[in-house]
């Protein structure tokens, strides 16, 4: 019997299917499992998964009704005949040396969690994510480590199988935080090790240009419900722990301190990406959640997250969505006549840290701007006639012409906010920022060429 089973789950992206698959098949060390669900009907994929299953020794697929990942990768724990299981999305990629770097660390710290570095592939600036790269070179990381609390909902950990027939654990049925809650059940409930294996590489996909987060998992009521409540549960069970290791709690222990830290830093990621996507009321309740979080921290604590989010002006900016759309930090006026390339570009603004802006377009090209935003209050349309001069007269903000409509950075209108400079001189700024942070220029300074 192998070691350890890879349980893939895919639902209508053919081509995401067949990229995960392949990097399963160039893995260096061959003995291993594989496990194919598949959500919904899609025959396509399916008979390209059973391709692979007769071409390859010890894989398996599984159709399923159409679910969600949580429900897919459950049923495929329940199939599973290894010692270990790990998990792959269809789109994702998991680095050559993976599986044989998570069988040696298996064989070697006899962990039972083991945790691979993590590196985000998308349309902006590729990058190994910091705290990931940290935890995948610790033999045993201790429960409240910085870098494990960091990376509480990281993809790619690679698990004991004992813990899901021994505990009943299962990753809960929810759009977000699933695998957070999962190594939260296992680490401070089952007392589960965790071993990093630094060889090991899961690539994951991603797209903030675009707006790829699925419906039931984009920010609002519900799903912020489901974040507070969970990091809500945690910092209880950390408190417990802290009690129970000492005698009593103060409130200022390094690792509540921590916990309080990975509460505010998913909090504010909700509210700075993701800000247009929310309501009044979504927006109300996350004001009362960062006041909850302050009242807890110490003051260094506050020093700390304040000097960590220097290119943010804090959650109090902007009490709702019209404050935000009378009061932009840039007016950006866009020259385009034709339309092309507005969608992608607008929605790596409204997906960007930091998204504070208003744009002004031409009347004729309502019809190319994605739905979701058509009637956002922060964009305007005005008559092709005296079009620039209505534009100027109409801004609230620093003005930037943008003609080129490639999709932006997250980081540049975040770092705009914070520029001292003229405002003759942000056109300028908007242009050398754009370009640094391009994922041409980001992989030409590491030597690699992108066509």
């Amino acid at each position: 019997m192998n070691d350890l089973c890879m349980i893939l789950t895919a639902t209508d992206d053919l081509e995401g299917f067949v990229f995960s698959m392949e990097s399963l098949c160039e893995q260096s060390d061959e003995e291993f499992d594989v496990l194919i669900v598949l959500g919904g009907e899609n025959e396509t994929l399916m008979a390209k998964a059973q391709e692979y299953c007769d071409e390859y020794v010890g894989m398996r697929v599984y159709g399923i009704p159409e679910t969600s990942v949580p429900q897919m990768r459950n049923f495929g724990v329940k199939q599973a005949q290894t010692p270990l299981v790990g998990f792959i999305d269809g789109g994702d990629y998991l680095a050559p040396d993976s599986v044989a770097a998570f069988k040696e660390i298996y064989k070697e710290q006899k962990a039972d969690i083991i945790s691979p570095r993590l590196y985000n592939a998308g349309e902006n600036e590729p990058f190994y994510e910091q705290w990931s790269d940290l935890l995948a070179t610790v033999s045993h990381a201790d429960k409240l480590d910085t870098a494990l609390l960091h990376t509480l909902d990281a993809e790619g950990r690679v698990y004991k199988k004992k813990f899901f027939d021994l505990y009943s654990l299962q990753f809960p049925e929810q759009p977000i935080l699933y695998n957070a809650s999962l190594l939260a059940a296992c680490v401070f409930q089952c007392d589960a090790s965790l071993s990093g294996a630094a060889k090991a590489v899961y690539s994951r996909r991603h797209g903030y240009f675009s707006d790829g987060v699925a419906p039931e998992a984009q920010p609002g009521e519900a799903t912020l419900k489901i974040a507070a409540g969970f990091f809500d549960g945690l910092t209880d069970t950390v408190r417990t722990l802290l009690t129970e290791e000492t005698g009593g709690f103060d409130g200022d222990e390094t690792g509540f301190q921590e916990i309080l830290s990975v509460y505010f830093e998913a909090l504010t990621e909700r509210f700075y990406r993701r800000f247009w996507y929310l309501t009044d009321d979504d927006i109300a309740m996350l004001r009362d959640r960062f006041e909850a979080i302050g009242a807890l921290q110490t003051a260094q604590r506050r020093e700390k997250t304040a000097k960590e989010n220097a290119d943010l002006r804090m959650p109090s900016m902007y009490m709702s969505l019209q404050d935000a759309a009378d009061l932009p930090m840039v007016s950006l006026i866009i020259e385009s006549v034709d339309g092309n390339g507005i969608s992608d570009f607008l929605l790596s603004l409204y997906n960007g840290r930091f998204p504070f802006f208003e744009a002004f377009l031409r009347e004729s090209l309502k019809e190319y701007v994605p739905e979701r935003f058509r009637d956002a209050g922060n964009l305007h349309y005005l008559p092709d006639g005296n079009f620039f001069q209505n534009a100027r007269m109409n801004a609230k903000g620093v003005e930037i012409n943008v003609k080129d409509l490639a999709p932006l950075d997250p980081k540049v209108l975040c770092e705009l906010s914070v520029v001292k400079a003229p405002k003759t001189f942000y056109q300028y700024l908007f242009a050398s920022k754009r370009k640094k942070y391009s994922a041409k220029t980001f992989l030409k300074q590491k030597g690699v060429s992108m066509k």
